[in-house]
């Protein structure tokens, strides 16, 4: 079976950058954040189940999903915060295990900002990190615009600290340099896991 090889970071460390990067190397990749927001795009069901939890507000007008609002109310609180994960996270992990059992190769790579903080870990054969300064991605959050500045703290707060990603990673990418250095360090990395879980 392929290895499941997790993959993490902060909001601004550059996770998604690492990810095209495995991703141009030939890895398989699954963005779980991106599951999340297809799932709030196209399962009417879900959209229910977020307007008894948090109020009709997150909803809008079409009955879609106003992930704004739903951002604005679920990270006010961590009780709030914990009601939007145990919606969530039994559904994208549906999703994760649909979507791997499609995949070949030595390992795939599953991408996803709370891996640690929704208890996904312990179903990865390998945990990476990205890891980069908080100013700097304060700085990348900001440059972007998204999401909202009001809301980076918020999101900050609600994510583990870089001591428990360091704590629980098996391989760790440092993003504070320029591309080519984070290239590098991708490759590494890269070469590393497929010695540690080859091609059948």
């Amino acid at each position: 079976m392929i290895a499941r090889v997790g993959l993490t970071g902060g909001i601004g460390s550059g996770k998604s950058t690492v990810a095209a990067m495995f991703s141009e190397l030939g890895v398989p990749l699954l963005d779980l954040d991106a599951v999340g927001r297809a799932l709030l795009d196209t399962e009417a069901d879900v959209g229910k189940k977020l307007a008894r939890a948090f109020g009709e507000t997150v909803l809008l007008p079409s009955g879609k999903v106003d992930r704004m609002e739903l951002a604005r109310i679920a990270f006010a609180s961590f009780a709030a915060t914990r009601r939007l994960n145990a919606i969530m996270h039994p559904l994208i992990r549906r999703e994760e295990d649909r979507w791997v059992a499609g995949q070949n190769g030595g390992f795939c790579l599953i991408e996803a900002s709370v891996l640690i903080e929704s208890g996904g870990a312990p179903r990865m054969d390998a945990i990476v990190a990205v890891m980069t300064d908080s100013g700097q991605r304060r700085e990348r959050v900001r440059r972007r615009g998204h999401p909202p500045m009001i809301l980076f703290d918020r999101i900050v707060d609600r994510q583990c600290s870089d001591e428990e990603r360091l704590a629980v990673a098996d391989y760790i990418i440092a993003n504070n340099g320029g591309l080519e250095q984070l290239g590098e360090e991708t490759k590494n990395v890269y070469e590393r896991l497929q010695a540690r879980f080859p091609a059948a």
